[in-house]
């Protein structure tokens, strides 16, 4: 089917449903979890923009409809309410310049949320000085992933697990900080110390040993989905089984950890004063 006839096939099917939900097409919207910018764009007969399939899950949940009836790929409206497909590749900004992470966070709300970073977990990281602004970008390819960025810590219960070597790494200015100033280093490592004190329990920084235990950074939003960054992108799966499995892994760096979570500042002040 032509992707012009597959648009307008869905815009009629979405706005069936959305004329047969009971309580209107406001809270149809909040339950699906779009704005009316999004809503707008979806039913536009001008453009032939599809929904993620993510989204498309949710409005075939919201309404209880098949999203292969949604997509024209069955008559009935009866059937299976899932994506095929449980791996996606999301980019990390979208053309419109928004952020999936966004849309993560908010729907992970109230649910724990475990990460293991890239490098420095950005809810304790420092933006960078324009002086050590370059050196650090290069070293990482672009930057942080920005996955804890404006989670508020009195909503939400954050775990963070990453290798003791990394911080190591940032004490002695060496690998991604080598050339980064003395008193960039150390202000980084006070302020993670503070951070980490401040804030425990409801955020806990595991640190475990990277010459005997290795992880790829991954996320994992509540019991929704998991998001693996692979540089300017994310490996998102959702299947429940998988994001269960990666919740284990993440388990199993905690228990490897060398340093318990409740002392992990005094650790962190200690590198401060070394740098």
């Amino acid at each position: 089917m032509d992707k012009r006839d597959l648009s307008r096939l869905f815009k009629e099917r979405l706005s069936s449903v959305i004329n047969s939900h009971s309580e209107g097409r406001g809270h149809f919207m909040r339950a699906v979890g779009i704005d009316r910018s999004a809503m707008s764009q979806f039913l536009n007969p001008d453009t032939d923009r599809l929904p993620r399939a993510e989204t498309l899950r949710r409005i075939a949940t919201v309404s209880g409809v098949s999203v292969d009836w949604l997509l024209c790929l069955e008559n009935a409206q009866e059937g299976r309410q899932e994506v095929a497909e449980s791996v996606q590749i999301e980019k990390e900004i979208q053309s419109d310049g928004s952020t999936p992470l966004d849309q993560w966070r908010n729907e992970a709300a109230g649910f724990k949320l475990r990460t293991v970073p890239s490098t420095l977990p950005d809810i304790i990281s420092m933006a960078p000085d324009v002086s050590d602004r370059a050196s650090l970008e290069d070293a990482r390819g672009g930057g942080v992933e920005n996955v804890l960025e404006r989670i508020s810590l009195n909503d939400m219960d954050v775990e963070v697990a990453m290798p003791l070597q990394t911080l190591q790494d940032l004490s002695a200015r060496s690998g991604l900080w080598r050339g980064t100033s003395r008193d960039r280093c150390h202000r980084q490592l006070t302020h993670m110390a503070r951070i980490c004190a401040d804030h425990y329990p409801a955020l806990r920084l595991h640190v475990y040993d990277g010459t005997k235990t290795f992880s790829a950074p991954f996320t994992v939003f509540g019991n929704q989905r998991v998001a693996l960054y692979i540089g300017d992108a994310y490996l998102v799966v959702s299947s429940a089984d998988q994001v269960r499995g990666f919740a284990r892994q993440f388990d199993r760096l905690v228990r490897r950890a060398v340093i318990s979570s409740d002392k992990i500042h005094v650790t962190l002040r200690q590198l401060a004063d070394a740098v």
